[in-house]
């Protein structure tokens, strides 16, 4: 029988292509975070995109700062989101949390914004006050 546990997510191949170079217990560590920040670099190109044009070197320190935001937050998202849905594990998630945390960049703040928005709507609809944002200017 073959050892080898066969390759079926994304997190697979990243400790997959992780054992080609390290040891089995080194990749089972290594690999998920190659899929991080791969996934993290991908989801980056797309917020970059969105950025007005810059230096180079600019660039650069926009994928290493969000790489490293994904670094950081991907695992404990995955796991946060995995509890809500027992349904998908950590290592589902991962991959999908990584590219979302990427393509988001640095629109963090009118995100939060944009959900606190739509919390605070949500509670003025549920007491009753369904127009009370109407004075607003948005």
């Amino acid at each position: 029988m073959n050892g080898q546990p066969s390759v079926t997510d994304a997190v697979g191949f990243g400790i997959f292509l992780a054992g080609l170079v390290y040891a089995p217990n080194v990749a089972a560590v290594v690999g998920p975070y190659i899929v991080i920040v791969l996934a993290s670099v991908i989801g980056a190109s797309f917020a970059l995109k969105r950025r007005e044009k810059t230096t180079r070197l600019v660039a650069v320190w926009y994928f290493l700062r969000v790489a490293g935001l994904a670094v950081l937050i991907t695992v404990s998202l995955a796991g946060i989101g995995s509890s809500y849905y027992s349904s998908l594990t950590e290592r589902v998630l991962i991959t999908p949390v990584a590219l979302l945390i990427g393509a988001i960049g640095d629109d963090w703040p009118s995100l939060l914004r944009s959900i606190v928005r739509i919390f605070f709507r949500a509670i003025d609809l549920a007491r009753g006050k369904p127009d009370a944002d109407k004075g607003e200017s948005s």
